[in-house]
């Protein structure tokens, strides 16, 4: 009887397999969906560059004053909201903006082919000095139509484009 039970157990062992068990592969980490602003799908105004670490959060259009507009809400990483603001005035003025308002949080930028577009830098209350993300930064920029017919764009993780259908984290 022990014997047929040995025999049982090693055929399983050997034909598992088989039986639907998963192939070792040694990566076990899911593929990341691209940056939201380098698919090329919905782009920055000409020539805007983030230059500082972020992930984007949301991106999508919204109704302001009865106008469609592009609200693009992204985190900021590592550094503090005063470095975020120099880096984002250097951004805008290097693509051919120019400063209309500094109040406070509110960053206004101005250029003839966007109109006004204003950056919201909020930084995050009693984050711990080891923490990563730091604050966000809220744009109100144009809307702008889809600018690629690449498969990922259809893909809202990837242009982080959310139907309304999706339940957003809490």
């Amino acid at each position: 009887m022990i014997g047929l039970a040995v025999v049982v157990v090693l055929l399983v062992v050997a034909l598992s397999p088989s039986f639907g068990r998963a192939e070792p592969t040694g990566n076990y980490r899911p593929d990341l969906a691209p940056d939201a602003l380098d698919t090329g799908c919905y782009p920055l105004p000409e020539g805007l560059i983030l230059d500082f670490p972020y992930q984007v959060r949301t991106d999508g259009d919204v109704t302001v004053d009865g106008e469609q507009r592009r609200e693009l809400r992204v985190q900021y990483d590592v550094v503090g909201a005063d470095e975020v603001v120099e880096s984002l005035t250097a951004s805008f003025l290097d693509a051919g903006f120019t400063t209309v308002t500094a109040t406070g949080d509110v960053l206004t930028f101005e250029r003839s082919d966007a109109g006004a577009v204003t950056a919201t830098v909020t930084p995050l209350e009693d984050v711990p000095e080891d923490s990563i993300v730091r604050g966000t930064v809220v744009f109100d920029l144009p809307s702008v139509p889809l600018a690629s017919d690449d498969p990922i764009c259809d893909d809202p993780y990837a242009t982080k484009r959310f139907p309304e259908s999706y339940e957003p984290a809490e």
